[in-house]
């Protein structure tokens, strides 16, 4: 009866050891995936305060009755409109998701995670891809009524500058696409935080296992 009793133990040491070191391995990859997302978070939010500056500057330069067309400004027209989308790294999420989810025995680590993994930046992908894709399909009609075409995608040459100082149409686009570009900003920066809030708290459960 006592060896039956050592032998369960062990085996269930093992089973325990082996669900760890699984469990472990499956964080690690999630890491990774929540160090991509950062990245990619990062670099947009940088390209859309460009963007939005860019946008707010025009919005400037337009209502100036005084302002006159330089080529410099080329490129800024060309900026408008102009957006990224963000799609979620989430291979390592799915995978443990098969393995179950309950693999995790950080409770808290593991409720930190579904809202990352199925709310937050799944919304993020979600609503912002597809509102500002909006404004880029919007973008292109405007390019094609007001400005010269065959030139550079990121660089828009006015048919008319003075007509386009006056066309209210255009001025509407303007502020409605920094509006779009700004809630974009909000959105991608409170992702970013809730993710390297996730990867702080899954680091410190990883300490654990070492």
């Amino acid at each position: 009866m006592i060896g039956i009793l050592l032998a369960l133990q062990v085996n269930n040491w093992n089973e325990n050891k082996k669900l760890r070191l699984e469990e472990e391995l499956v964080l690690i990859e999630i890491r990774r995936d929540l160090d991509e997302n950062i990245l990619k978070l990062k670099a947009l939010l940088k390209t859309d305060s460009l963007v939005f500056s860019v946008n707010d500057n025009l919005i400037g330069i337009l209502k100036d009755e005084h302002s006159t067309y330089h080529d410099s400004l080329a490129s800024s027209f060309g900026l408008i409109g102009i957006y990224a989308p963000f799609f979620v790294k989430d291979g390592a999420y799915v995978n443990l998701k098969q393995k179950g989810i309950d693999l995790i025995q950080n409770d808290s680590l593991k409720q930190v995670l579904i809202e990352l993994f199925e709310s937050s930046l799944p919304f993020l992908e979600e609503s912002g891809n597809l509102f500002e894709n909006d404004v880029a399909n919007r973008r292109y009609d405007m390019t094609l009524s007001h400005f010269e075409t065959g030139r550079s995608v990121l660089s828009k040459r006015p048919n008319s500058f003075i007509e386009l100082k006056e066309n209210q149409e255009f001025m509407n686009f303007l502020t409605w696409a920094r509006g779009a570009k700004g809630l974009a900003i909000r959105h991608r920066k409170d992702g970013l935080i809730k993710t390297i809030r996730s990867k702080k708290i899954l680091e410190e459960y990883l300490k654990e296992f070492e």
